[in-house]
């Protein structure tokens, strides 16, 4: 299966066969969200493994009794650690030794990081940047998902602090979704979407016929 049928496949999913994902399976899931990009490689992303019955039924209560949660035989509670860019020198160091960025990043983008950019004050962006790099790596897995043969389903409607209490989260870590995952017991239609003319913008910003 290629890319473009993957996402031509996906699905979200609200009814699971019971059969458990092996462990070898959700590896792979994983494997695909630690390789996704983040900006200046912070991967910000963390992922906790939940399994346990008892555990998935608290969390279908914290994520208001929502069928396809509790149903599900495994649920990947997907986070960002915004404490991860306090890490940026470190990693911009790294870019530059793996030859993605120029030595001069160093001097020119770090301290400019150091001066505004882990300022408390600016907390909010960085929450903002943590969610949107951890969405790209949460994408990544649902559609190695399509590949492997299983389902899943984006979930953001819950009470954050409940599934807090329940996984042991501290404060410090976000909760971005929770996944439920597992083999499909349904077949659904494709959705319907807009066309590419509703969402694509041409002429209007001189992108269109007649551009040399």
């Amino acid at each position: 299966m290629d890319v473009r049928e993957a996402i031509q496949k996906r699905r979200s999913i609200r009814k699971f066969k019971p059969d458990q994902v092996p462990d070898e399976l959700i590896l792979q899931l994983l494997e695909s969200a630690r390789l996704a990009p983040s900006g200046s490689n912070t991967q910000p992303w963390r992922f906790i493994i939940v399994r346990d019955s008892e555990t998935i039924k608290k969390l279908q209560a914290a994520a208001y009794n929502q069928r396809h949660v509790g149903q599900a035989p495994l649920i990947i509670a997907c986070c960002a650690d915004t404490k991860a860019f306090g890490e940026f020198p470190q990693r911009i160091d790294e870019l530059i030794e793996a030859g993605a960025l120029p030595a001069k990043s160093r001097e020119v983008f770090v301290p400019s990081l150091k001066k505004g950019g882990l300022d408390p004050d600016i907390k909010w962006h960085l929450l903002i940047a943590a969610t949107g790099n951890t969405d790209i790596a949460i994408e990544h897995m649902v559609l190695q998902a399509v590949e492997l043969g299983l389902g899943t389903c984006w979930v953001r409607w819950f009470e954050d602090n409940k599934v807090k209490e329940i996984l042991e989260i501290p404060q410090t870590i976000e909760i971005i979704a929770l996944l439920p995952i597992g083999y499909p017991d349904e077949t659904p239609p494709q959705r319907p979407r807009f066309n590419l003319d509703k969402i694509t913008y041409y002429e209007k910003y001189g992108l269109g016929k007649g551009r040399q």
